[in-house]
């Protein structure tokens, strides 16, 4: 990927200080800096473990080691946790690589982590109200770093068009986490929980899915990167189609809340598939080897049809909907993250290769989105779920055992 490709086996000799002076580094400095620019190898790592939590719940319940289980501290927990936590460890890296802007500073770092660690916690505890704040806190300190980066004076670099969904995607987790709290506070009660879980659940990661994906699919496939907004008059349109296809993601939940339960996810469907499909270049293959390359590009045909199995088969929405939130994000999360961090731990052979924990991700996370769709059509609906998180959980160990050394080693 043209912005995360950068060399990475010779250590700055300098670094240049936010008044533009150069001063030299000491060997003691080249870890901290290492991970200030590369905020992946941490955010990576704790997304796979807060995973566990919301997964492990199941099978802590299915094993008799819990007497209770929670549908919405699982959801929660997957979405406002591991996958923020995947997607603040991209954008962390990325955004100060494209916009050629300073990397995170330690102290960000740090909020942010803090920030998911509560968030899963208050959700263990039932604290819901406390875990949407901190979801909030999340979104608020991802979006000052982003535009400090995209609009100011230093910044040498402008986002693509399609980044226009970034702040689409916090208005959906800013309005979602406000209506799940109003919801948590009167015990569930009326619309505001349904409606905020859409907006949480799917709405985010649909936006951040085809903005984050009209540039990261045609690096992944080896096509040239999308270039720079407002760099020739057609970029603005392809900013406002990008702005429409988000407008029409929050739409989808609209006519879906007032009762159009078919019509919604069949819309949203479509637009996630152009969005993706033409606006990200996935209507073709990659052009380059690599399995990971493939989980992605399968991982992005899985959302559209998640999202129209869900619709056409209502009374099977909630399984139809794990074709979207196993099949599509975990796997795309999991796919892109194998990318970048191949790309930056000076593994780019495997980039082209089939490495063995990328395979073992895949088979597993695609079989345990098997029992969870057989769950519901069986007489044995817990002990599916149960075979369901163990081959998520197996396939991501897998995936961390053979990439946490590599990623704690500087």
């Amino acid at each position: 990927m043209a912005f995360m490709v950068e060399e990475t086996r010779k250590p700055p000799a300098s670094v240049t200080s936010s008044r533009g002076a150069e001063s030299p580094l000491r060997p003691a400095d080249v870890p901290s800096l290492r991970l200030r620019s590369e905020p992946f190898r941490i955010f990576f790592p704790l997304g796979v473990v807060l995973a566990w939590v919301g997964i492990g719940h199941w099978l802590l319940y299915v094993t008799g080691l819990t007497a209770t289980y929670s549908c919405l501290f699982h959801g929660l927990v997957q979405m406002q946790a591991f996958m923020m936590s995947f997607a603040v460890g991209f954008l962390l890296t990325a955004l100060p690589r494209r916009t050629q802007t300073p990397p995170a500073a330690p102290i960000e770092m740090a909020a942010m982590a803090g920030a998911l660690i509560v968030i899963t916690g208050a959700a263990a505890a039932e604290h819901w109200e406390v875990a949407e704040i901190g979801y909030a806190g999340l979104f608020v300190l991802l979006i000052q770093f982003a535009l400090r980066r995209f609009l100011g004076r230093a910044a040498g670099r402008r986002p693509p068009a399609a980044f226009v969904l970034i702040p689409l995607a916090v208005l959906h987790g800013l309005g979602g986490a406000a209506l799940i709290a109003a919801g948590a506070a009167t015990d569930g009660l009326g619309w505001t929980m349904g409606f905020g879980r859409l907006l949480v659940e799917q709405g985010v990661f649909l936006c951040l899915a085809v903005g984050i994906g009209g540039l990261v699919l045609p690096l992944m496939g080896g096509a040239e990167p999308p270039p720079d907004l407002g760099s020739a008059p057609r970029e603005y349109w392809k900013a406002l189609g990008y702005a429409a296809a988000g407008a029409m993601i929050f739409a989808s939940f609209l006519f879906e809340q007032i009762g159009f339960e078919r019509g919604g996810p069949l819309f949203r469907a479509m637009v996630v598939a152009i969005g993706l499909g033409l606006g990200g270049g996935a209507w073709r293959p990659p052009g380059k080897p690599g399995v990971h390359r493939k989980l992605v590009w399968l991982s992005v045909w899985l959302m559209p049809v998640g999202l129209i199995v869900s619709a056409l088969w209502p009374d099977y929405r909630v399984p139809a909907l794990h074709i979207l939130f196993i099949g599509g994000f975990s796997l795309m999360a999991f796919g892109v993250a194998t990318h970048v961090a191949l790309s930056h731990l000076n593994m780019e052979h495997l980039a082209l290769g089939r490495p063995r924990a990328v395979i073992v991700l895949g088979v597993s996370f695609l079989v345990a989105l098997c029992a969870r769709l057989a769950a519901d059509a069986s007489n044995t609906y817990f002990v599916h779920l149960g075979w369901a998180a163990a081959l998520w959980l197996l396939g991501s160990a897998g995936w961390l055992t053979f990439f946490a050394p590599k990623l704690l080693r500087f």
